[in-house]
């Protein structure tokens, strides 16, 4: 039953790659496009056609236009051109569409929402992969077996085989060529960075974390990879410590399309160690998340002049929020690396806020200050 289920998604897979390009499309291209990408910087992306130009705009027209706060973070955009000039608008799962210039949200008539939104769950759908937990997953990836890795931003693609790994993978690049294809993704320097994945096997198309260090046993004969690395899956757990790495879980959630919904269940106290490591994995897509305005001027001049945040103590941050209060006031002695290598050692300020207990916590505020009571963030500094 497994081997039917896996040839029926296949060839639907198959039937959505021959709609959708996971390429820009060419210049020459016409007509309105949904495009969903990881990041603003990412190259691999996937895109649907939609209807003409002149088809998007009057059905944009029709929308109810209302001011918002703040645009939210979306991996999708809806793009078309009004005479000679081309528009990009964001748009989120729910169809509703963003106006960045005026601070606007376009409610459209609601067949046309429904319609849309039901375009941008396809087309996320076909960009990002299953989420499975590693006792699924590990069905898929058996060992000795070959499979193919996508890196999420770039879209490069590998062959490894696993060697081993009871509670994630360990594998190898399968040739020479492979081992150079994933050092391409590592800008030609092996690390222990943390990167968002696909896991291509047995006809399923996996969300995973990978990182990108050399490291313990080898198997695999010339191919210029000395020793294994890991991938991970929802709730794989490191070889010593026995429990999940966080970081690694970020990237899982961001290869299936859903940080999203991973970082709005968390509490204040996981809400800033994420944002923590977010930051210093430059991941800045994800750090606007956590906050209630992603585009302000603090968190824009954090991440110019900022290299790595580090806090000075290891213990868990409190937040002191019960599980009815709307506001938690957080302070934490950090060591800031700036852009010119001094270390700033600063206490840092978050407020954080939600609506109402069933929604998630936001950051509205945030402060860097100094031994002299001032904020390093504020414009004048």
């Amino acid at each position: 039953m497994r081997k039917v289920m896996c040839i029926l998604q296949a060839v639907c897979l198959l039937g959505i790659s021959i709609m959708l390009s996971s390429h820009r499309a060419e210049a020459g291209d016409e007509g309105a496009k949904l495009r969903v990408a990881a990041s603003p910087e990412s190259v691999r992306a996937t895109e649907l056609a939609i209807g003409s130009d002149e088809a998007i705009s009057k059905m944009l027209s029709h929308g109810v236009r209302v001011r918002i706060y703040a645009i939210p973070v979306t991996d999708t955009f809806v793009t078309f051109k009004k005479g000679s000039e081309e528009s990009s608008l964001p748009v989120d799962r729910y169809g509703v569409v963003y106006d960045t210039v005026s601070h606007e949200k376009l409610i459209l008539q609601e067949p046309d929402r429904v319609l849309l939104s039901q375009q941008v769950r396809e087309l996320r759908g076909a960009h990002y992969g299953r989420l499975l937990p590693w006792e699924e997953a590990k069905v898929y990836v058996p060992n000795m077996s070959s499979f193919s890795l996508t890196d999420l931003e770039t879209g490069l693609t590998f062959q490894v085989q696993r060697r081993a790994g009871s509670s994630h993978a360990d594998v190898q690049p399968l040739t020479r060529e492979d081992t150079e294809i994933m050092k391409r993704i590592y800008n030609g320097k092996w690390s222990w960075k943390r990167k968002a994945i696909l896991v291509q096997a047995d006809g399923q198309v996996l969300a995973a974390s990978m990182h990108g260090k050399p490291h313990g046993g080898d198997g695999i004969p010339d191919n210029d990879f000395p020793g294994h690395f890991c991938v991970h899956f929802l709730g794989s757990t490191t070889h010593k410590t026995q429990t999940v790495d966080p970081e690694h879980q970020l990237m899982v959630f961001k290869a299936a399309g859903k940080l999203p919904e991973y970082v709005g269940a968390m509490n204040p106290d996981k809400i800033v160690a994420t944002f923590f490591k977010t930051f210093n994995l430059k991941e800045i897509q994800a750090s606007r998340m956590l906050f209630e305005a992603p585009y302000n001027d603090k968190l824009e001049r954090l991440i110019a002049h900022v290299e790595r945040i580090a806090a000075d103590q290891k213990k868990v941050i409190a937040a002191n929020a019960s599980e009815d209060e709307l506001i938690a006031d957080l302070s934490q002695n950090v060591r800031m690396l700036a852009e010119n290598k001094k270390v700033l050692k600063l206490k840092l300020g978050l407020i954080l806020v939600r609506e109402s207990p069933a929604e998630p916590w936001k950051i509205e505020s945030i402060a860097a200050i100094d031994n002299k009571g001032k904020d390093m963030l504020d414009a004048d500094k």
